[in-house]
């Protein structure tokens, strides 16, 4: 088994193993600190691990233009260096492909450099692109620990492009596509821009940010040590979900909102749906909601080691609750009723107020 599928296979089972918003608030920190410690590893593999020694960089630049048509298919697999998505011009599509290598002296940087090719692999509407680095009885035949390569993928894509991305260790960007996207990544965050539909958007050591996206299905967006925030949302499902890291959510719309966190705070900005349902978890953390506009909701929310909080007047059994000081568990309706709000942290208040 080469090093590189290793290090692929660790990667493919963490990302795995990420909880999703439903199973975060009883995930095991423990288990939430191995996956964490195992993806650092795996991102580790190909950064070099003496940068002090590894002084002398070289660069080597090459742009491929693959003719997939307006709604094409797009595979990027990468194990270190960044991966930039973005909407262009006309119906071809544009890589720019950047590798980048560190070594003890220029000509050992140079040599690393032809260890690592790019492969592309274009097919009816379809192309598959990534780095492949050697195995690691080619590394032993000769004598190298490290192969200390980046490779950084620049793309233009017209906006119905379909994206699928899969990076051990590197930011990832994709603005403006509308296509289905799918994007994870080990270490490294995730931040989508302007998409239409979102399958999936993941990292175990990052920040997961999804903004000004529309979609007609669900979005999800999940970490294991990192925030996970989404701004300006719309689409029928938005889960979010993290382990160790905070919630955020302004300005989301949706049929059904659902946020979890195990150790973090779970924050609520805007304006609820009518007939929406909001389900907000924390296990040590705080969950906090200013609400604009005057949507009603049916409200059910409990802390076990926390106060319960509302500057609205909170309707129970006929009975108005405003300022009546902290308690534990707060139900009633506000207003008509119109949304559905289920609060729920362990070690944690709730808090809701006026936006």
């Amino acid at each position: 088994m080469t090093r590189v599928f290793t290090y692929a296979l660790a990667g493919l089972v963490a990302l795995t193993a990420l909880p999703g918003p439903a199973s975060a608030q009883v995930y095991p920190e423990r288990v939430a600190l191995t996956l964490k410690a195992r993806a650092l590893d795996v991102a580790r593999a190909y950064q070099g691990r003496d940068r002090d020694q590894n002084r002398e960089e070289q660069t080597e630049r090459a742009t491929k233009v693959l003719k997939l048509g307006p709604d094409g298919m797009l595979a990027l697999g990468n194990i270190a260096g960044d991966i930039a998505v973005a909407r262009g011009g006309g119906s071809d599509i544009t890589l720019e492909i950047v590798k980048t290598a560190r070594g003890r002296t220029a000509d050992e940087a140079r040599e690393m450099l032809r260890l690592v090719p790019v492969e592309i692999n274009e097919r009816a509407g379809r192309a598959d692109v990534k780095a492949v680095y050697p195995s690691g009885e080619e590394q032993r035949r000769n004598n190298r620990r490290n192969v200390n390569v980046s490779v950084a993928y620049t793309v233009a894509a017209p906006a119905g492009t379909r994206v699928t991305i899969t990076s051990i260790s590197g930011g990832i960007k994709v603005t403006d596509i509308k296509g289905d996207i799918n994007a994870n990544s080990i270490s490294g965050d995730v931040r989508i821009t302007g998409a239409g539909r979102i399958g999936a958007a993941k990292t175990i050591s990052g920040t997961v940010e999804i903004v000004e996206s529309q979609s007609d299905g669900p979005v999800a967006g999940g970490s294991v040590s990192g925030d996970v925030i989404l701004r300006r949302v719309t689409a029928r499902r938005l889960e979010a979900g993290s382990v160790s890291g905070n919630i955020k959510l302004e300005d989301v719309q949706g049929e059904r909102v659902s946020a979890s966190t195990t150790s973090g705070n779970v924050w609520f900005a805007g304006t609820l749906a009518p007939n929406g349902r909001y389900e907000l978890n924390a296990f040590s953390g705080e969950i906090r909601l200013a609400l604009s506009g005057n949507t009603g909701f049916e409200l059910d929310a409990n802390s076990f080691s926390g106060d319960v909080r509302t500057d609205l007047p909170i309707t129970m059994r006929g009975v108005s609750s405003r300022g009546r000081g902290p308690r534990k568990t707060l139900s009633g309706t506000y207003g008509d009723g119109a949304a559905v709000l289920d609060l729920t942290t362990f070690s944690g208040s709730i808090v809701i107020s006026k936006r």
